[in-house]
């Protein structure tokens, strides 16, 4: 590369990359995944990019998109009440109860029965609304 000749392509972890005339890369989703999953189990963004040859900032963006795109959990805050409140009427403990597979989450006033299976997106939507409300 001395001669001021880009290649017009380069081998990066097993992977063909594209050069074009004037320096730009085409990265295979295939590698930007495989980078986002590395740095994700704990490598750092600098350090991938450099091993891969590409810059900081472009890898830390494939980084935010992963994550924007579901490849990682939604949560929800959840914090303890400091004393339990007498508005909230206590979990009863009878014969239903022991024959019951629900869940009941209470939040201020807001008592709200979970059944088995619930769709968890749809679950952090609610959370979500009940704690914005408050």
């Amino acid at each position: 590369m001395l001669d001021g000749m880009m290649p017009e392509e380069v081998k990066v972890w097993g992977f063909t990359i594209p050069v074009s005339s004037s320096g730009r890369r085409k990265w295979p989703d295939a590698l930007r995944a495989k980078a986002v999953k590395k740095i994700l189990a704990g490598a750092g963004i600098r350090e991938t990019a450099e091993e891969i040859g590409a810059n900081k900032s472009l890898v830390a963006l494939w980084v935010k998109k992963a994550g924007a795109s579901g490849m990682s959990p939604a949560f929800v805050e959840v914090v303890a009440p400091a004393a339990q409140r007498s508005a909230v009427p206590p979990h009863e403990n009878g014969p239903e109860a022991a024959n019951s597979t629900s869940c009941r989450i209470c939040i201020g006033a807001a008592a709200i029965e979970i059944p088995p299976g619930y769709p968890a997106d749809h679950l952090v939507e609610v959370l979500r609304a009940v704690r914005a409300a408050q």
